[in-house]
């Protein structure tokens, strides 16, 4: 059983590397595995500003809170899940309270995390992670928001060209180096 998990666990991070190490833009060939992806039966996806499906809410329980403008969401995300995330509006804390998984950094690096651990999530981030054991990560954004719906479209987008134009192009002139 270890052994097998040590191949999924490889050929997720290989996955990882194939998205990164392309040139161009991180956004573009993010959404473009997106489309990809969301075209496979059974993948599930959520969007920011609207309910999680039942199924979703089964797979990946989220826990969101909402108090003195402060939002927080705690996700569980399984062993074997690829995952791919809003992009964030704000700059916030991240926390990898439980698990093991891999992620594409801003500058398009594959980062293998265990555990307690944290990360500062710049405005304009959007994360690719493979999970390889069952973990729990928990964002805390500020927000005037008062429901959950709401909170997300606050601090998300489901499109990079909804940020402000400064940050799209210093993020082109990163990947054109």
């Amino acid at each position: 059983m270890e052994e097998l998990e040590t191949i999924e666990s490889c050929e997720g991070t290989k996955l990882l590397e194939q998205i990164s190490g392309e040139r161009g833009l991180l956004w573009e060939r993010i959404e473009k595995l997106n489309k990809t992806i969301e075209e496979l039966p059974g993948i599930l996806s959520h969007k920011a500003g609207e309910k999680q499906s039942d199924e979703m809410k089964e797979i990946y329980p989220l826990k969101q809170h909402i108090e003195g403008g402060m939002y927080t969401r705690e996700i569980f995300m399984p062993k074997g899940n690829l995952v791919v995330s809003m992009i964030h509006k704000q700059n916030h804390p991240s926390f990898l309270l439980k698990g093991k998984l891999s992620f594409i950094t801003d500058t398009g690096e594959v980062k293998n995390i265990e555990a307690p651990y944290k990360i500062f999530t710049k405005t304009g981030t959007q994360r690719v992670l493979y999970i390889h054991e069952d973990s729990e990560w928990c964002c805390v954004y500020k927000t005037d928001a008062i429901t959950f719906e709401e909170a997300e479209a606050d601090v998300y987008t489901n499109n990079y060209r909804e940020l402000p134009i400064e940050l799209i192009n210093k993020n082109k002139l990163l990947w054109q180096e």
